[in-house]
């Protein structure tokens, strides 16, 4: 076997690695936002209902923080295998592209700043969701202890 078809092989392994990783991770964070509505929407039907259903808001509450939580926990696995994945195009990119065609390592110079004006990556996007929604879902959690949730109609 050649180089040339080593190099080749390994270009088409590491993009269908990084490909097949991609993929999952936008998947797994629909499957968030999914639940995370049904909960919200659940949330609210109970909230409606008045304070017959406060012990269900604060279930509905630590559900959606643990929901929160693991989901982080998946995008964090799902992370680093695409971060291996890109490290190796990197690697590859440079032993035998032109660098004009480098298209891996222009995109990881790209996304380096830092603040509200930066550039923002996926993982950090999908960090500060699961956050905010496990904010919320603790939120939940007390609100029918501090909050008179009663049906005025």
């Amino acid at each position: 076997m050649t180089d040339m078809v080593k190099f080749e092989r390994s270009i088409e392994h590491a993009w269908k690695y990084f490909e097949l990783h991609a993929q999952q991770r936008m998947t797994v964070f629909n499957f968030f936002l999914a639940i995370a509505g049904l909960v919200a929407a659940g949330v609210g039907v109970a909230l409606q209902q008045g304070g017959k259903f406060s012990q269900l808001v604060s279930l509905l509450g630590c559900f959606l923080s643990l929901v929160s939580f693991i989901f982080w926990k998946l995008d964090q696995r799902v992370s680093t295998m695409i971060k291996q994945a890109e490290s190796a195009l990197c690697h590859l990119e440079s032993v035998g592209l032109f660098t004009e065609v480098s298209i891996f390592s222009k995109e990881l110079l790209a996304v380096k700043g830092k603040g509200i004006g930066a550039v923002w990556t996926y993982g950090r996007c999908f960090r500060l969701s699961f956050l905010l929604v496990g904010i919320i879902g603790v939120l939940f959690v007390f609100a029918p202890y501090f909050f008179n949730f009663t049906c005025k109609i």
